[in-house]
């Protein structure tokens, strides 16, 4: 055999055991717990197995529990109250009864309005009293009906109703009314307790 053929079959026989070796090691890791984890514990009598079975289709062998190793249950676990389930629920799982509903909070009145003025607690100016209404002479109740007289000095006739008047220039009649101007078709009349400046016309009508 020549020296090239006989290094190639050493390397081929080299990497066949590698490939051997590294087949057997992944294996091995295969079949083993990952992490060490323990197997679940089962009720006396029952076999334990993998959950999930190991690369290569191979289950190990089951492994019988012992009854000591099932835990005693005691009255304390059967106890409703006592479970960490409803611990600050401060509610009975149990009770079926409906609970008492939380009564609503009661609503704060609004602060009542700030005083005003009239009212005795208000403190400040009082606002100006409001101005007196301007007085308004009265209606003329009565009528002329005609004149006569002097140039100088005329005469009006005046009727209010059933009563008939003489009256010249300056006289009060019927207790509100001054004759302050006759005239030849009218007169002007102005009103007791008022200024000059208010007066009223009346046309001399038959």
């Amino acid at each position: 055999m020549k020296i090239g053929n006989r290094r190639q079959a050493v390397l081929l026989v080299v990497l066949v055991l590698a490939l051997v070796f590294f087949a057997v090691r992944w294996s091995s890791k295969g079949s083993e717990p990952v992490g060490g984890a323990p197997r679940p514990a089962a009720s006396a009598g029952i076999s334990v197995e993998d959950e999930d079975p190991p690369r290569g289709g191979r289950r190990p062998a089951t492994r019988q529990v012992s009854p000591d190793e099932v835990p005693v249950l005691q009255p304390s676990d059967l106890d409703p109250s006592g479970g960490p389930s409803d611990v600050g629920t401060g509610r009975d799982l149990f009770d079926f009864r409906v609970p008492t509903p939380t009564p609503l909070p009661v609503p704060t009145p609004p602060p009542p309005p700030p005083p005003g003025p009239g009212d005795p607690r208000f403190v400040g100016p009082l606002p100006p009293p409001p101005p007196s209404p301007t007085p308004v002479p009265p209606e003329v109740p009565f009528r002329v009906i005609g004149t006569f007289g002097p140039k100088e000095r005329p005469i009006a006739v005046l009727v209010n109703g059933d009563q008939i008047l003489n009256a010249r220039a300056g006289d009060v009649v019927f207790g509100q009314f001054i004759l302050r101007k006759i005239g030849y078709e009218s007169i002007v009349v102005g009103f007791v307790g008022f200024a000059p400046s208010e007066t009223r016309t009346l046309g001399i009508t038959p």
